[in-house]
């Protein structure tokens, strides 16, 4: 897909709530937040880069619905764009394939078989079954036959039957997500990276009273403070201790040979002077110089 293409496919995604973004939205994501998937929603969140992960499951997917097609014996039928809800337009599935006799096809590719059951189970990890259960509301399919990509082995097939009192309480809580986002009610942070995307950037001169559990959180924060610090002095100990027995040395080892630690030369880093650049060319410098934008800091009193 082409820049154009892709931007016009982002552009619909924000329209709404896609089976990738269920998880999240129920909070049960390992890697986004119900606040980021908002954020991504309004367009206020950065773009994502695709990783090699991301870039390695995309060249794979081809490979294994063909894979799929040789094994079941299926034909599988691509859907360009995105689908919708024939009732709740804002549940949207962008479908990697279905077949003529009314199974869903999703693709995936993982490192490790962790949180994967028997091949022709329907054992597969919860957020993944989130996302075929939404895939399944969209289509009104009545399975998912879910293929299953690990490094260096044979593609795995998983059986999931549609779930209609899990897509029932899943569609409640996705309603009521796409509600907050049309009337810009940001769900509450609950990451460190949520609370600073929301909060970070404006502050009033109040106060506000500790409830018991933040009470709790403050002074735990500080104790753990306070032992990082401990730590942190014990490391540059051991390491100060370690350094001038290695002396010139770069390698330290065990009675056996075994390597316990190096102090190897780096190759030297290039980096840009901007002192010298700002005395010999002021003009440029100011310039090319920009403000930057205002933010919190956070102090453990």
């Amino acid at each position: 897909m082409d820049e154009s293409e892709r931007n016009k496919w982002l552009e619909e995604r924000r329209s709404g709530i896609g089976g990738s973004d269920a998880a999240a939205v129920l909070g049960l994501s390992p890697w986004t937040t119900p606040f980021e998937v908002y954020q991504s929603k309004l367009g206020l969140a950065p773009p994502i880069n695709e990783s090699w992960p991301m870039r390695w499951g995309n060249w794979l997917e081809p490979h294994l619905r063909q894979s799929y097609s040789d094994l079941t014996g299926r034909e599988v039928l691509m859907h360009p764009g995105v689908i919708r809800h024939p009732k709740h337009e804002w549940m949207l599935a962008t479908l990697d394939g279905h077949t003529p006799d009314g199974r869903l096809v999703e693709i995936k590719t993982s490192r490790s078989a962790d949180g994967w059951g028997e091949p022709g189970s329907a054992d597969i990890p919860q957020h993944y079954m989130l996302q075929v259960q939404h895939y399944l509301a969209v289509t009104a399919y009545p399975v998912a036959d879910v293929v299953l990509g690990l490094y260096g082995q044979e593609p795995r097939i998983y059986e999931v039957p549609a779930d209609l009192e899990l897509q029932q309480l899943m569609l409640e809580q996705e309603e009521a997500f796409w509600g907050n986002v049309q009337r810009s009610e940001p769900p509450e942070p609950i990451t460190l990276a949520d609370a600073m995307a929301r909060y970070g950037k404006r502050s009033e001169a109040r106060s506000v009273v500790a409830s018991p559990d933040i009470l709790h959180m403050a002074t735990r924060l500080k104790e753990v403070s306070v032992l990082i610090k401990t730590l942190n002095t014990e490391i540059d100990e051991a390491k100060g201790q370690i350094m001038a027995a290695l002396a010139e040395a770069d390698t330290l080892v065990d009675a056996t040979g075994t390597p316990l630690v190096t102090w190897k030369m780096a190759k030297p880093s290039q980096r840009f002077d901007a002192g010298l650049f700002k005395a010999q060319h002021p003009d440029l410098y100011k310039q090319f110089t920009q403000p930057g934008e205002a933010s919190r800091r956070f102090l453990i009193k």
